[in-house]
């Protein structure tokens, strides 16, 4: 699917993390089992969200959702952006998922290029580069491999992959993240690899 191939080439997370000497800290030992319920979550989010807010079925759409929440007061800043920048906004208190590179694979793209079998697990480990860290506001803050089991979705009408709407699938994530404390109020600059995110803290 044309939409997908060119999605996977700019599918790096623009996220948001945190680590100020003296005035930070990074949650640097996240248990697994929450990162992984984020990731499935982040992704599941994305792919049932419709194209018309879907930054990865236009990723110059100025409507299109690039701070999506995960609830429990979690926003995962993520997907492509105009020149690999954008900007998120979010509440103090706020806790930021961070993904700084993941890939996913599902049953609507078996057969493709970077699906190329049933092996959803193996499809999205492909896609997805290692990326062991990126840097907030100069600091660096480390990241943690997961890997999801097999989650279920139902797609919207004008969906990503062009199918009927409730038609249902499966898909695998991987990627490399971690879960930080909410970032004091004010502006922070999130850099990565192709990528520049400024997060806003109210």
């Amino acid at each position: 699917m044309n939409v997908r191939r060119a999605v996977r080439s700019v599918a790096v997370a623009l996220i948001a993390a945190a680590t100020f000497v003296g005035g930070m800290q990074a949650a640097s030992a996240a248990p697994t089992a929450p990162l992984t319920d984020d990731l499935a979550g982040m992704w599941k989010t994305v792919l049932q969200t419709p194209t018309d807010q879907n930054p990865f079925a236009n990723p110059d759409n100025p409507n299109a959702i690039r701070c999506w929440q995960l609830g429990g007061n979690v926003v995962a800043p993520f997907g492509p952006a105009p020149g690999g920048v954008f900007s998120c906004t979010v509440k103090g208190g706020t806790w930021i998922f961070v993904a700084g590179y993941s890939g996913e694979c599902s049953t609507f793209e078996v057969g493709s290029k970077d699906c190329p079998t049933s092996d959803l697990a193996a499809g999205a480990r492909r896609q997805t580069k290692t990326v062991k860290s990126v840097t907030v506001d100069g600091q660096r803050v480390a990241l943690s491999y997961v890997e999801t089991s097999v989650q279920s979705i139902t797609l919207p009408a004008n969906n990503l992959f062009g199918v009927p709407a409730g038609s249902r699938g499966q898909f695998v994530a991987v990627g490399w993240v971690t879960l930080l404390d909410p970032l004091p109020v004010g502006t922070h600059t999130i850099v990565g690899p192709g990528f520049t995110t400024t997060i806003i803290v109210q």
